[in-house]
């Protein structure tokens, strides 16, 4: 079954997109986008989008391979208009998230292929962010996790329930940090997966107490610092989840 809300599978998710494995779920690697900085170009959040159901938006860097390797499994793979650059915002224009009824995303950055096309399905929250899908871990159609202040702000004043974090503690090098959102994504309805431990984060605490307030678990991937390969993309789940 394919997600009618991207990021939010109703059930254990079977076939996903990500830089890190996910015990008893098929992973597709993300291709190499050469256009990007060294540390980022295989990061899934930067190269596909999905927009429900079994539609998802790619650059020209990497439509011909998604379009081969998710066509089989039942996908429509659809071109966007503008290829990915070598810096920020440039190399960010398909990283969207969408949370319930929203879609979170700066227009001034986002392709205007995927932008027409969200527009016509979710309300717009529009945000100065740039990486929107790094920078937000769905964990309900009406909660996130973030580290960026607009989206807290943005997002709070919907009646979304917010918990603002630091990144601290999630790897990415060279950088400083990494975004939580893009070493995080959902494999079931109840259960949050993290490429690394909480306990090495600064928010970790902060983190499981507001997952249990949504009754929401961790499939920690090791006893690591959390590692930004790019958000886990969910894109189809077990049809019958008794």
């Amino acid at each position: 079954m394919f997600l009618p809300v991207p990021y939010m599978p109703e059930a254990r998710v079977t076939l996903a997109v990500s830089g890190f494995n996910i015990p008893g779920t098929e992973i597709i690697p993300p291709p190499e986008l050469s256009a990007l900085p060294k540390a980022l170009r295989r990061h899934a959040d930067l190269g596909l989008c999905p927009i429900g159901g079994n539609e998802v938006v790619c650059p020209p860097d990497s439509w011909e391979y998604y379009n081969r390797v998710l066509t089989p499994h039942g996908f429509s793979v659809i071109l966007g208009g503008q290829a990915l650059g070598s810096s920020y915002p440039a190399d960010s224009a398909y990283n969207v998230v969408v949370a319930g009824k929203f879609a979170l995303l700066n227009p001034k950055v986002c392709d205007k292929t995927l932008l027409k096309l969200l527009e016509n399905r979710y309300e717009i929250v529009a945000v100065s962010q740039g990486y929107t899908k790094c920078s937000v871990a769905p964990v309900t159609e009406n909660a996130l996790i973030t580290a960026d202040a607009d989206i807290y702000k943005k997002t709070s004043a919907l009646g979304m329930d917010v918990l603002l974090i630091s990144n601290k503690g999630v790897m990415l090098p060279p950088y400083e940090n990494g975004f939580f959102g893009g070493a995080t994504g959902m494999t079931d309805k109840k259960t949050l997966a993290v490429n690394g431990s909480l306990s090495l984060m600064e928010s970790g605490n902060d983190i499981l107490q507001f997952l249990e307030a949504h009754c929401v678990s961790v499939m920690e991937t090791s006893s690591f610092s959390p590692f930004d390969t790019g958000s886990l993309i969910p894109l189809k789940v077990i049809a019958d989840n008794n």
